[in-house]
This record gives C-alpha cells, sequence and structure tokens, in this order.
C-alpha cells in the first residue's frame, strides 16, 4: 500500500495574503478619476465624434453623462463594501459565476490598458502638432478630410516621430508607477490641476468668441442639431464612452485608499461633478466659436455652419484648433497643446496605474500567472503586473491609430460595467448583511438594470456599425475564453480548493468509473461503502473515500492534527469495507471550512460518477437559513457537483421485500428505478407509483407511466432491472401524504430529485416532509445533468440563490 501526506499549512489558503499600501487621500483619488476622464474625451475624440454626431455631441455628452451616473452609483456602492484592489474584476467575482468574472477582467485590463495607449498616441500627436503650428517646423493636416495622415515635419512624414514620443511617454509613466502609488498620485495630481485651469481658460475665450459674434458667432452651427440622425448619436456616445470611466479608476485603488469606505463614494461624485459640465461646455464652445478658413470652405464646399464637419476632419487635434481660431496671437495653440499634453499625461497615469491594479488582482487569485501578485518590498508597488501592462500600452500605441482603438476600448468598457452593474444586484442580495456599504444605490436594483441595458444597447449598437471593433471584440474574449479554459480554471481551482493533506490507495486505480462516498462517523462508515458496492458494477467501478475535517472560522488550518487523525482512522477503516468487497479503492482526508465544497472539489478534481452522501434525517434549519432544503453541505453538493449522487438515510436492507418508486419524471424514474433493481434480491418487488389528483387521470397515468419507464415497445432495458416492476396510480390532493401512504408498506423508499424549473434537479421540502413522517431506509437521487444543462442550471441558480458562495 502506497500513502502520502502533507501539512495543510503548506497549501495556498495559510499564504498571507498580498496587499498594498494605503496612502491615498480623498484629494488624491479624486484627481486620479478626473486626470483619467479628461483626456480623451476632450483633446482626442471631441472632433471624431462632432463627425458622426454633428451638434448632436452635446446630448451625447449628456446622456453618456446621465448612463455614467447610474453606474457611478454602482460603483460607489459596492467599491465603498468591497474596497479592494481589482474593482469591477474582484465584484465580478463575487457577483457572476464561471467564466464571467474572468471575462469581466480579462476585457477590464485590455481596456484600460488600451486605454493609455490611446492617451500615449494622443500625447504624440499633440507634441508633433504643436511642432507643426506653433515653431513652425512643418505642416500640419488641413482638416478637409483628405487623407493627410500627421503632415510634416522637418520634411519627413510625421507619424515615425509620434510613435516615438508615444513610447517615450509610455516608459516614463510606467516608471512613475514603479516608484509607487504615492509618487503616482503626486504627479498625477500635479497635472490634472493644471489642465483644468487651461480648460477653464479655454472655455471662458470661447464663450467670449461666441458673444462677440463675427466669424465666430454661433448663428447656425447648432442646426441642424442632429444630421445624422440619432444613429450619429448613439455612435458618438460609444466613442466617447471611454472618457468617462475614471470614476471606475478610483475603485480600482480601493485597496490603497484612506478610510476607503467614506472616500471612494465621494471621490467618485465629485469627478463626476467635475467633469460632466466641461465635456458639455467644450463641446459647446468648440461647436459654436470655431470658424472654418476660407480655403478649406472653398476646397470642401462645405457650409459655414458646419463646423462639426471640420472638427471631423481635424479628428484628434480638432480642439486645438478650435483654440487657435479665438484666443489671440497663437495663444490658443500653445494653450491648448499645454493642456492636451497635461491631459493625457495624467490620464495615461491613471490607466498604466488601474490597468495594474486589474492583472495584479487576476495574478493573486490565480487568473493569470501568480507572478503578476508579485509585490516589490520595497515601494510596495506590483511591479511584474506593471511590466505587462506596459507591454501591452506600448503594443497597441505603437501599432494601432486612434478611432480604432477607442472603438474598440468602448465596448469592452460598455461591456465590463454592464457586468458589474448585474454583480452589484446579486452581491447585495448575497452578502449584503456581511458587508459595511458605505453607500448604497437607492430604488434596489432598479438603477444598475437601467445601466446594464443602456450600456449592452450601446455596445450592440457601436458593433454593428463599426466591423473593425466587432472583429477585435470578438478576437480578444475568444483568446480569453481560450485562456480560461485551457489553462486559467485549472489553476484557480487547485489554488483554492481545500488541501488534501492524506492520501492512500491500494493499488493504481484502473476501473473506468469512480463512486465517491464522503465518511466522517466510523459507526457507518461501513454502512456507506457496502451500500456504494451493492449499487455499482464490481467489474469497472473503484470506490474513493473522503473524509473532510472541518475547521471552524476562529482556528486556524494548523491546528487540526488531532482531527486529522482521527479523519484518517475513519477513512481506513472504510476502506477495508471496500476491499473486502473486492473493490479498487482510495482513501482522502481534505480539511476545509466548508466541508460540502471540499466534497465538490473532489468530485471535479477525479472525474467522480456516483456520489454516495449518508444523513442523519431532517433537522430545521436556523431562520437565517430557511433556504436550505435538506441540509447546507448535501444542498451545496447537489447545487455544484453534477453526477450521479445517492443520499442515504439509515440502513438498507440486504434483501429488501418491497421498493417504492415514486415516479414524476421519466430520467429520474428510470434512474431510481435502476438503482432499486441493484438493491433487490430474487424475492423483491419493486413498485413504481405515480401520484394524480382526480379518478380521470388514472388510466392516461397509468399508460404514461409504462412508456415513461419501458418505452412504446415495452422493452425493460434499465440496467439491473430483471425482476417484475408493479406499477400504481394513487388518486391524491396532497403529494407528501401520498408518498408517505404509498411508502408504508415499503422496506426501502427511493425518492428522486425534482425535474425542470430554472435550477434543475434539486431536492424540495416534499422530500424533507416524507422524510420527516416516514422512518424507513430512505434514498434520495438524483441523475446526472450533462456539461451543457448543468453549467446553464448552475449559472441560473448562482444568479438566483441568496446564499453567499464558498
Amino acid at each position: 500500500m502506497s500513502d502520502t501526506e502533507a501539512t495543510a499549512s503548506t497549501h495556498s489558503h495559510q499564504q498571507p495574503v498580498t496587499e498594498l499600501a494605503r496612502d491615498l487621500r480623498l484629494f488624491d483619488i479624486t484627481m486620479v478619476g478626473v486626470g483619467a476622464m479628461i483626456g480623451a474625451g476632450i483633446f482626442a475624440l471631441t472632433g471624431i465624434a462632432a463627425g458622426k454626431a454633428g451638434p448632436g455631441l452635446i446630448l451625447a455628452f449628456c446622456l453618456n453623462g446621465v448612463l455614467t451616473l447610474c453606474t457611478a452609483m454602482v460603483y460607489a456602492e459596492v467599491g465603498s463594501a468591497v474596497p479592494a484592489a481589482g474593482g469591477g474584476y474582484l465584484w465580478a467575482r463575487l457577483g457572476l459565476p464561471g467564466p464571467a468574472a474572468f471575462l469581466t477582467g480579462w476585457m477590464d485590463w485590455l481596456a484600460h490598458a488600451v486605454a493609455g495607449s490611446l492617451y500615449a498616441v494622443i500625447f504624440g500627436a499633440y507634441i508633433v502638432w504643436g511642432a507643426q503650428t506653433i515653431l513652425g517646423f512643418g505642416d500640419a493636416p488641413s482638416g478637409t478630410g483628405h487623407n493627410e495622415g500627421m503632415g510634416t515635419l522637418f520634411g519627413i512624414p510625421a507619424w515615425p516621430i509620434a510613435k516615438g514620443l508615444t513610447v517615450l511617454i509610455c516608459v516614463a509613466f510606467l516608471w512613475i508607477n514603479h516608484r509607487g502609488s504615492s509618487e503616482t498620485s503626486k504627479a498625477g495630481n500635479i497635472i490634472t490641476v493644471s489642465k483644468i485651469v487651461v480648460i477653464g481658460i479655454f472655455i471662458t475665450a470661447g464663450f467670449f468668441a461666441m458673444i462677440q459674434g463675427g466669424d465666430a458667432a454661433p448663428t447656425g452651427k447648432f442646426t441642424p442639431f442632429l444630421p445624422e440622425g440619432f444613429s450619429g448619436v448613439f455612435i458618438a456616445m460609444g466613442l466617447t464612452f471611454i472618457a468617462f470611466e475614471g470614476y471606475e479608476i478610483i475603485v480600482q485603488a480601493g485597496e490603497e485608499v484612506i478610510e476607503p469606505r467614506k472616500n471612494i463614494p465621494k471621490a467618485v461624485f465629485l469627478s463626476l461633478l467635475i467633469v460632466i459640465p466641461i465635456y458639455v461646455l467644450v463641446a459647446v464652445v468648440c461647436l459654436g466659436a470655431l470658424a472654418i478658413p476660407a480655403d478649406v470652405l472653398t476646397t470642401t464646399g462645405w457650409a459655414r455652419g458646419d463646423t462639426w464637419r471640420y472638427l471631423a476632419g481635424l479628428g484628434e487635434t480638432g480642439v486645438a484648433v478650435a483654440a487657435n481660431a479665438f484666443l489671440p496671437w497663437g495663444l490658443g495653440a500653445i494653450l491648448l497643446v499645454i493642456g492636451a499634453v497635461l491631459s493625457t499625461m495624467s490620464a495615461l497615469n491613471a490607466t498604466t496605474f488601474s490597468s495594474t491594479r486589474v492583472s495584479f488582482a487576476m495574478g493573486r487569485d490565480r487568473f493569470l500567472p501568480a507572478a503578476l501578485s508579485h509585490v516589490s518590498p520595497k515601494t510596495r508597488t506590483p511591479t511584474i503586473a506593471l511590466a505587462a501592462s506596459g507591454v501591452l500600452i506600448i503594443g497597441v500605441a505603437v501599432l494601432l491609430d486612434a478611432e480604432k482603438v477607442a472603438a474598440a476600448t468602448c465596448v469592452m468598457f460598455l461591456l465590463v460595467f454592464a457586468m458589474v452593474n448585474i454583480s452589484s444586484i446579486v452581491i447585495r442580495r448575497k452578502y449584503g448583511d456581511k458587508l459595511r456599504y458605505g453607500y448604497i444605490v437607492p430604488g434596489g436594483p432598479v438603477i444598475p438594470v437601467i445601466a446594464a441595458v443602456g450600456q449592452v444597447g450601446l455596445a450592440v449598437w457601436l458593433l454593428t456599425s463599426q466591423p473593425l471593433t466587432l472583429w477585435l471584440t470578438i478576437g480578444w474574449v475568444a483568446i480569453g475564453l481560450a485562456i480560461y479554459y485551457t489553462w486559467s480554471r485549472s489553476q484557480e481551482h487547485a489554488f483554492r480548493a481545500s488541501p488534501v493533506i492524506y492520501e492512500q490507495a491500494t493499488q493504481e486505480i484502473k476501473s473506468d468509473h469512480q463512486v465517491l462516498v464522503p465518511v466522517a462517523n466510523p459507526a457507518t462508515a461501513g454502512t456507506l461503502v457496502e451500500l456504494a458496492a451493492r449499487l455499482t458494477n464490481p467489474n469497472d467501478t473503484a470506490v474513493t473515500v473522503l473524509n473532510v475535517v472541518k475547521v471552524p472560522e476562529q482556528l486556524p488550518y494548523g491546528s487540526t492534527a488531532p482531527f486529522v487523525e482521527i479523519g484518517r482512522t475513519v477513512v481506513e477503516k472504510a476502506m477495508t469495507f471496500a476491499e473486502t468487497a473486492g473493490r479498487e479503492v482510495a482513501g482522502l482526508v481534505r480539511v476545509s471550512r466548508h466541508p460540502g465544497q471540499s466534497i465538490v472539489e473532489t468530485v471535479q478534481e477525479r472525474g467522480i460518477g456516483m456520489l454516495i452522501m449518508g444523513w442523519t434525517g431532517p433537522k430545521r434549519a436556523p431562520r437565517r437559513m430557511r433556504s436550505i432544503i435538506i441540509g447546507e453541505q448535501i444542498d451545496t453538493v447537489i447545487r455544484r457537483a453534477d453526477c450521479d449522487t445517492v443520499v442515504v438515510r439509515g440502513s438498507v436492507p440486504p434483501k429488501p421485500g418491497r421498493i417504492v418508486v415514486p415516479v414524476a419524471h421519466p430520467k429520474q424514474g428510470r434512474f431510481a428505478i435502476g438503482l432499486a433493481g441493484r438493491l433487490a434480491g430474487p424475492s423483491t418487488v419493486i413498485e413504481a407509483v405515480r401520484i394524480v389528483r382526480t379518478e380521470d387521470e388514472v388510466k392516461a397515468a397509468e399508460q404514461r407511466l409504462q412508456v415513461d419507464l419501458f418505452g412504446e415497445d415495452n422493452a425493460p432495458d434499465i440496467p439491473g432491472v430483471e425482476w417484475p416492476v408493479e406499477m400504481r396510480v394513487i388518486v391524491a390532493s396532497h403529494i407528501t401524504d401520498a408518498l408517505v401512504e404509498a411508502a408504508s408498506a415499503a422496506d426501502v423508499l427511493i425518492l428522486g430529485s425534482t425535474q425542470g424549473g430554472l435550477r434543475g434537479s434539486m431536492f424540495s421540502p416534499i422530500h424533507y416532509g416524507v422524510a420527516e413522517r416516514w422512518q424507513g431506509p430512505l434514498l434520495l437521487v438524483r441523475m446526472h445533468s450533462g456539461a451543457a444543462k448543468f453549467a446553464a442550471q448552475r449559472t441560473i441558480d448562482f444568479l438566483l440563490s441568496t446564499e453567499p458562495e464558498q
């Protein structure tokens, strides 16, 4: 016999959790959010979006502000209650099942990194434009919309120089972020305050230009207000939504904020209070104060009021050209180059910060390589995550142009925010009484639902109108799913699974099928193993015996040594029974705070085909756990493990005289009858029972029962059934009373699970009620669902359940 042992203290559950330093004040974290938002929306995307919506850009900014406010309220709520690095990704782990959390983090990481790429590209573009316009070192694009690229600089195409500046600024802010969040916030604060001042001057000058009239007069520049219809407004909303995502970065830094429950909600709302009015005012003055040069009007044939077309032709430098047009002595160009450089630098700083925190959190959860969770002992920053984000930021900045990057990034932000809105509803229902909120969204789930629907609708509109964006999004999601299913899922499971501290096998397991028997009591271990031997084929089924040592929350894992030794004794005794029955057998001891989840983990890890669990019988759950049906641990296993399951109460006679099997659903009924056949002896009577409400239903029910069990040709091909099966239809108005009456003459009662419904095969209060009133040997059985069906059922159960995940 071979055995292996390990101490629980070596498992990842016992490793210290990696944490970041808390040193960001309310002002610091507000400026991080403002810095991230004031950047692309004004200096990069105003001109591009104006080309899609015309003067309707003002409406697009307003609608984005409303949509953003709804989601910001959700971020403020959940961010105050769960202030840890990772933000939306972290909440998706709590509020969404399966790969949804991974995809949220995967898209969030890319979205923030690529947003940083966009800001770096704009930085290079504005430096080049300033050299062309202010210093006269080249020719800037004219704004006619013709294919001019970035113009020329020093007599050569300007784009290689712009790309070099892009890489340079990326490297600079990677180094600043490496210095630590305190250094990061100081640099960001100075830049953000400076650019707010610059933009304030720009807006003021624009309004003076509009008031003074002349060429800059706004007459006719806002009509027609929607030249491209609402379709253009929706596209502009999608393109500029990236400009409103800075409040998320506030929450991404939750683990580094002083007094997060108070300061995170305040910072979220303060940042929006600053940014949304600025966006609307910039759009107004750009459209109303800018005059189209005469040569451009001659070349293009535009009307004087087609300011939005001119802005579209100028692209990312549109706002700078507008400022230069209505500020004297060339101050507009100087001012806006300074503002754009400051804005893109602060936004790049913030998005580098946030993308790093997402990848750090995913590495800490083992969804991505664990190295990403490494924190520098000197600066307390996640250096490897920072390097990974840096590679992504620089790579995209070098390879793609601004508009394509912005569209793909906006779609991912929209989808991430939608998933966060849904997560917030689930988190409040599952964990609301266990969390300390600093802010709660009024109106229950109404606001997050409105926000999620709006964001998904906007994302779909953008995807259908931008084919390249559609394929970029599909490609990134496909890569993420491939990584998740081929690597991340197994790594994350191995990291979180309860530790196996003892394992023993009589020999190498060669059987095709395995049955798992969790045992806790030496007195009943033999009974369960003997039942497992009776219910399975001896030629191709091995028995795995499991004991889970439950560790109370207040005790460390290292204090469980005496209990582990008891568990080992129980397992070895049960293994002896299995060996006597001629079965291949293995034994495991795990330690866990949640035994039910440890059973689920064992089923998943070892490909268990059948699970046999003992049950002591009905016990009323505490008021706080009234959603429990059979028992907390058994209910957990039933919901989360997809295998044939038998829950047994009492001792099944070796040769029962009568086995009663109520049949409500064909598949579960055939499965239960098959188990009854394996328990039966030569003289055993198996009775299939169906319950109807009226006498009129009896004849049809008898025929249906026959077909359900044996098919149209009455060919009994249920494995293990060699004896005649009696069939009886009972007329009753109360199902529990009828089942208890039917079982009165039985030696064994086998009840199949309920079938169908949103949550799939489950046990119900009817099973509990029968167990309370009938004291004989009872088997509660459930047939496996299959991978696809079980995954769908598991998702629905996760979303509907009010019990926290373990």
